[in-house]
């Protein structure tokens, strides 16, 4: 049921917006009372973390797999890491319906994007572990260097940087940014 009310809030939120959108036009979506929604969800404040933390956990998966693949060395996962990192913000500012949700998030709801970064800096410092066991990368502390690639990167998740940009402009600056990154990452 909880992810059928957020399914349903999204097509709410889609068609009316996130402002207009109240607990009934999600119940009415679900096909459920809205008593219903207040079994899982206590307000749409926690409907939109709740959606955010869905497609925060969504990216996190993506990013995991990369992160592990040990089918390709830590260099080639750290490029693709970071790509992919950008990317999945990029489907967040170039689609008005989620920026209009994460930008609720974003502002009243912080420790969830947040956390969401914790976990993925997380990720990052373990590629980087790895990658410096091997030689391959810079003999400074993984953590600190994860923090440092996630500060460098996070122009690709402002919506302010990245919204307006053309696919092909963005996708090239990425790509750019990420060579730049990778090879002030080697040993």
């Amino acid at each position: 049921m909880p992810d059928r009310l957020l399914d349903a809030a999204l097509a709410c939120f889609r068609r009316l917006g996130g402002k207009r959108t109240r607990i009934e036009d999600i119940a009415a979506e679900a096909g459920v009372a809205r008593t219903a929604v207040y079994r899982y969800y206590p307000n749409k404040r926690a409907i939109v973390a709740a959606l955010a933390t869905r497609w925060f956990a969504e990216d996190e998966a993506t990013l995991a797999a990369i992160a592990r693949d040990h089918g390709r060395g830590p260099a080639d996962r750290l490029r693709a890491f970071l790509l992919a990192d950008a990317a999945c913000a990029r489907r967040y500012v170039t689609d008005p319906c989620l920026a209009e949700v994460l930008d609720e998030v974003v502002h009243n709801l912080t420790a969830v994007p947040q956390q969401h970064r914790a976990h993925v800096r997380r990720h990052l410092t373990g590629l980087l572990a790895e990658g410096q066991a091997a030689g391959g990368f810079r003999a400074e502390p993984a953590e600190r260097l994860a923090q440092a690639l996630d500060d460098l990167m996070g122009r690709f998740h402002d919506p302010r940087l990245t919204a307006d940009l053309d696919e092909a402009v963005w996708r090239e600056r990425a790509e750019i940014a990420v060579e730049i990154a990778c090879q002030g990452m080697r040993a």
